[in-house]
C-alpha cells in the first residue's frame, strides 16, 4: 500500500495549510519550473495528488494541471471539478491520458521500494508525454521517524535521480536541491537523535505573515545558491527518451 490513510491525511493535510511555509515555497517552485516547461498546448496531470492542493494552486496562477489520487479523498475547496480520487493514473481515460503533455510525481516516489517499473508504466500510458518532474525528499543523513511515519523507502540525492534517469533512458534537463536552510536544523535534530513532530499544524492567522516571509527566504535561497548545495528536498526535470535541450 503506497495511499495515506484518512488519518494521514488529516496529520499532514489539515484544513489552512496551503498557508504553511513550506508549501508555499513549494508551490512557487513549481510554477517557476512550469513557467519554463509549458506552452499554450500543455497539460499537466499531478500522479498522487492527495487532496489537490498542488493542482489548485498552479491553476490559479493560470496552469493547466489536474490531478489523480489512488486513495480514496476529499479534494480541498477549489479543486473537486480539478481532482479524481479513487483511480489509478494508467486507468485514467486513454482520451484524456493522451491530451497529457506533462506529469507531476511530488514526493511520491519515496513511498515505492523500485520506483523504476512504476515509472515505465506511467511513460508508456502517456502517448504525448514529453516532460517529468518529480520532487523527493533528500539526503540519507537527515532520516528521521517522520520518514518511517510517512512510509519512506529512502531520502534521495541529486546522484540517485540521476542513476534513475539513465535506468529509465531519460533525459535530465535540470535537477538540483532546495529547502537548504531546514536541511541545518534537521540535520541538527538527527546528529542529537531528536524525533520530529509527525502531526504538522496548520498555521494560524496571525502566524500566516511570519510563514510566507519564511517561505520567501527560501525563494531566495533557491534562486541564489547552487543547485547542488544540500537541502533538504530535491527536485528533477526529466525529458523521456529525448535528446538534451540547451
Amino acid at each position: 500500500m503506497t495511499t495515506f490513510s484518512s488519518h494521514l491525511y488529516d496529520m499532514c493535510y489539515p484544513p489552512g495549510i496551503e498557508h504553511h511555509w513550506w508549501t508555499l515555497a513549494r508551490n512557487s517552485l513549481l510554477a517557476n519550473i512550469l513557467s519554463k516547461e509549458s506552452g499554450n498546448a500543455s497539460a499537466f496531470l499531478e500522479v498522487g495528488c492527495g487532496k489537490g492542493l498542488v493542482v489548485k494552486s498552479l491553476n490559479d496562477s493560470g496552469f493547466n494541471v489536474h490531478g489523480v489520487e489512488l486513495a480514496d479523498v476529499e479534494p480541498v475547496e477549489g479543486a473537486q471539478e480539478l481532482v479524481d480520487s479513487g483511480i489509478d493514473a494508467i486507468e485514467w481515460p486513454i482520451e484524456r491520458r493522451a491530451q497529457i503533455t506533462g506529469l507531476l510525481l511530488l514526493d511520491v516516489i519515496e513511498h515505492l521500494p523500485e520506483p523504476e517499473a512504476f515509472l515505465k508504466k506511467l511513460q508508456a500510458s502517456f502517448p504525448s508525454l514529453n516532460v517529468i518532474i518529480i520532487t523527493v525528499p533528500t539526503c540519507q543523513e537527515i532520516w528521521s521517524n517522520y520518514d518511517s511515519f510517512c512510509g519512506h523507502y529512502r531520502r534521495y540525492s541529486l546522484e540517485i535521480l540521476e542513476k534513475l534517469a539513465a535506468e529509465l533512458n531519460w533525459t535530465t534537463k535540470s535537477a538540483g536541491y532546495f529547502f537548504r536552510f531546514p536541511y541545518l536544523p534537521m540535520r541538527l535534530m538527527s546528529l542529537l537523535g531528536v524525533d520530529r513532530n509527525t502531526k504538522i499544524n496548520a498555521p494560524t492567522k496571525v502566524m500566516r505573515p511570519l510563514h510566507r516571509l519564511v517561505s520567501l527566504a527560501c525563494q531566495i535561497e533557491e534562486a541564489l545558491l547552487p543547485r547542488r548545495m544540500r537541502g533538504s528536498s530535491a527536485y528533477a526535470i526529466y525529458y523521456p527518451n529525448r535528446s538534451r535541450q540547451q
